[in-house]
């Protein structure tokens, strides 16, 4: 239980973080990108480069079910919506596909999860 209730404040913190870059406008620097990088490997087993190439429904269907599935497919929508913010503008197709399978999940998430978040839908209404 412990472990489970410290999980979930981890993705939650990185989600906050991610969020307010996204929000921002503002890059990670080098300390929280790291950070990043090694928790959201750490809890989804996978890098968050390799989120790029996987679909949402793989996504979906790989996390839905799983311990904490919810706050996991939470935390891989926002990593691409920031992916997203940091692709360059000459890579409009892979910067479109990326926000729109962040968004896809986020309103995944607002329709199946058991939990409403405000900074969720905020994201969303400013995303959209």
């Amino acid at each position: 239980m412990i472990k489970q209730d410290y999980i979930i404040r981890m993705i939650q913190e990185i989600i906050s973080m991610i969020v307010t870059a996204i929000i921002k406008k503002k890059r990670l620097d080098n300390k929280e990108l790291e950070k990043y990088e090694y928790n959201t490997h750490e809890m989804l087993g996978v890098s968050p480069k390799e989120l790029m190439d996987i679909s949402t429904d793989e996504i979906i269907s790989q996390y839905s079910t799983s311990e904490n599935g919810m706050d996991k497919i939470e935390l891989i929508a926002v990593s691409l919506l920031l992916f997203s913010e940091e692709t360059a503008n000459d890579q409009l197709l892979l910067k479109s596909r990326l926000k729109q399978n962040g968004l896809f999940l986020l309103k995944y998430l607002q329709q199946n999860s058991n939990s409403y978040s405000i900074q969720r839908e905020m994201l969303m209404k400013m995303i959209s």
